[in-house]
């Protein structure tokens, strides 16, 4: 009985080694784990470092953009004010009138329409019958855009006319349309940069799809 016990020890021993022995694989085996899986953590992390660079450019971009925007719109809004406070239909009418009257162009009706309102500006259109030869509308033309006033000939429309010629030039019926601005007071000028600012909070983060293998080509 005595030498059974003496020789427990080597049995205990014995276990308590196959014990730790079992622990250390386990450990390996967990080890091993980690080991295989840091290259795909590193490719991760590698690939949230880029997308964090990415949002840095985007935002720094969306920066620059609503500061050229800014600017875009400052510059619409000192050309708006250079535009007539008021139209005045009895100077701009009588300017047309005169203009034409001092080419000799004849038959002339002249009637004003209403003002329409085109955002930061109004326009208002001043409807123009007369009759005379191509070349005195031609010069007619040149003088109204020479005009201290901002004018502009928006629409045109020229027929031969049906009265017996008297001279070597062909007379023509003109119906023109000379359209005068005033700038829009209320308006101001949209900017946009809510909009995009409210686009890249809503903007989804776009799922990466895995990378598909590509396929061998068959062998002639």
């Amino acid at each position: 009985m005595e030498k059974v016990l003496q020789y427990v020890w080597i049995g205990i021993l014995g276990y308590g080694g196959f014990l730790l022995y079992g622990a250390w694989m386990e450990h390996t085996e967990v080890i091993t784990s980690i080991e295989q899986r840091i290259p795909a953590i590193e490719g991760k992390i590698r690939r949230a470092k880029k997308e964090k660079k990415q949002i840095k450019t985007y935002l720094r971009d969306i920066e620059e953009a609503k500061q050229n925007i800014e600017i875009v719109a400052m510059e619409v809004e000192k050309l708006q004010k250079k535009l007539p406070e008021t139209i005045r239909d009895a100077e701009n009418l009588g300017l047309i009138k005169k203009l034409a009257e001092s080419l000799n162009i004849k038959n002339i009706f002249l009637s004003p329409g209403i003002e329409e309102n085109k955002g930061f500006y109004f326009t208002k259109r001043y409807d123009l019958s007369a009759s005379g030869t191509f070349l005195q509308f031609l010069i007619f033309f040149e003088k109204i855009g020479a005009s201290e006033r901002l004018l502009n000939i928006r629409a045109l429309e020229i027929k031969k006319s049906e009265d017996k010629q008297r001279g070597r030039f062909q007379l023509v019926n003109a119906k023109i349309s000379v359209e005068a601005y005033r700038y829009n007071p209320d308006h101001i000028e949209e900017r946009g940069i809510s909009k995009i600012e409210t686009d890249f909070k809503n903007k989804k983060p776009v799922k990466r799809k895995g990378k598909k293998g590509k396929k061998k080509g068959k062998k002639k």
